[in-house]
Parts: C-alpha cells; structure tokens; sequence
C-alpha cells in the first residue's frame, strides 16, 4: 500500500481489520475516496460483520470533517474556583476533559460496539452525526462512558452491585446505586467542579465564563452547533460549554435524588459572564436539550 494511503491502513489497524489492507490496494482504495464507501463497498471488500463495517464508515467520515470528535480530550491544569462561583474555593485536580461535547456519530460507534457486549444503550438524538447527541438520559452517559472505556482497554470507572454497569436504570432517585472508582483513568462525566474550571478557562481565566460563545437560534440547541466549519474555542481550546446543549455532570444534589447539569442553551450569563445557576435533573430525564462531555483523571 502506498505511503499515501496511511489514514486507511490506519483505520483498519484501529479496528483489528488489518489483514485487509491489501484487500484494498488490490481493489484501488486509497485515503482519496474514503469519504464515498458505503456499508455495501465494505462488505465487498471483504467486512463482513455490520458493526465493524458502521465504525469503518464513522472513522471514515471524522477523517472529512478534519477531525471533529467528542472523544479529542484537553488537560486542564488543577487550580480553585473563584468567589464569584457558587463553588468558590473547591479545590480541582489536574484532569481531561472533551474538547468537543459527545457527537452523535461518536455515540452510535461506541452503542454498536455496546450492544455486541452487553450493554443496554438507546440511540440517542441529533441534528446531524456531528452535531451533540441529545435524549440521552444520566444512566445512558455512565453506560457509555463504560462501554467506551472498556473498548479501548481501560479500566470503566462505574459499577453497580460489584460488577461493570452495563444495563439497567433505577428511576429518578436510584443513581445513588451506581458507585464511581475515583482512580479508575476510564471515561467519565465531569465533577461539576471540573466543569466550571474548564469553563471558565482554568488557570488562564480573567473574568468567569465567557458569555454566549456559541449562537443558539429561535431555542434550538443544536441550530448553532459548527464544530467543523467556525469553531469557537475558550483559553484552553475547549469549545461551546456555555452554550448549546447542557451537559450531564456526575455530582448529585443535596438529596442525592437529581444530577447536575451546566452549560445551556438558553441562558443569559449576565454581565460577568459566570452562570449564577446551580441546576439539577433527574438523572431517567432525556431531553433535546440535555447532552454530555467526556471526563478522565490525568
């Protein structure tokens, strides 16, 4: 194979195909045209199994929109929330956090290979695959971020009644079933205390959350996403916490009965620019305006 064709030999190393690699030379496919095969071209070329041939097609098509994925991660330098914050004075730990929210073509990859191992996982929503999966409820984000943990050899950080949280939800009061392993490096919702410090552009942050970074358009939360075409990054290069959809966050309310979400799509800042709201949902909830970001421990 080429040198040239070294995003195609890539792709099917990343999903253990990497005996077809001449099967494509042979047949003339190169990184040139990865944009144009279907599920039918791939099944010719010798992918047999669907899954395998929906995660090619996704790499495929992350590979055309230069990059953009929910799962790209930031470190963000530990530090403490300011006065301003109603979590003034948290200490936060050096940590990772999504540069871009979970997309919906993101959410798809990792929910086909899920379903293939045991977990129970929705499709979610979007209004495109590379817009931010939205109707996901808190139990549907813990799942994942398992499910995506455990695809790519890292230890999952949730588990219920002493095994890996794979299935099931627990109502609205429930979440307090689902246990986190706080050294586990696995993929993880943020603390809310993360949140904001990466929102507010951690040790680089003047003055608090930058106000409406994002255009949200007549209460769609998904009307201004443009992740690929004019990105619109905070200090850290994190894009569009303070806007668009919310986000899940992993901490529970006061009553344990609800869980924090951040960000939103139709909120006014204010004149500072710090979100004064401290907002809560009930963790079975799934809305088109409720979406999540990926955490890990540094």
């Amino acid at each position: 194979m080429e040198a040239t064709n070294f995003r195609l030999k890539s792709a099917l190393e990343a999903t253990r195909l990497d005996r077809l690699v001449q099967r494509f030379a042979d047949e003339g496919v190169g990184d040139d045209i990865l944009d144009q095969l279907g599920e039918a071209d791939l099944e010719k070329l010798g992918v047999t199994r669907m899954g395998d041939r929906k995660r090619l097609i996704s790499i495929f098509r992350k590979i055309f929109y230069n990059g953009v994925t929910g799962t790209a991660m930031v470190e963000v330098k530990g530090g403490i929330l300011p006065g301003a914050s109603e979590l003034k004075g948290t200490t936060v730990k050096t940590f990772l956090i999504g540069k871009y929210p979970v997309l919906q073509e993101d959410w798809e990859w990792v929910r086909v290979w899920g379903i293939c191992n045991g977990y129970d996982l929705g499709a979610g929503q979007a209004s495109g695959s590379f817009a931010p999966v939205t109707h996901v409820n808190w139990y549907d984000a813990v799942k994942w971020c398992n499910a995506k943990s455990e695809h790519d050899g890292i230890e999952p950080p949730y588990t219920c009644e002493g095994g890996t949280y794979r299935k099931g939800e627990f109502g609205p009061s429930g979440s307090k079933l689902i246990q986190r392993n706080p050294d586990s490096t696995g993929y993880r919702l943020p603390l809310e205390a993360e949140w904001e410090w990466a929102a507010i552009g951690g040790l680089l942050h003047e003055h608090g959350l930058p106000p409406q970074v994002a255009t949200t358009g007549n209460g769609n939360p998904q009307a201004g996403w443009r992740a690929h075409r004019e990105p619109i990054f905070n200090e850290l290069g994190i894009y569009n916490m303070t806007s668009n959809v919310w986000e899940w966050c992993w901490d529970h309310d006061d009553v344990q009965t609800a869980h924090r979400i951040r960000s939103g799509a139709l909120t006014d800042y204010g004149e500072k620019g710090l979100s004064p709201l401290h907002i809560s949902h009930s963790p079975d909830s799934r809305l088109s305006v409720l979406g999540f970001r990926l955490a890990r421990n540094a």
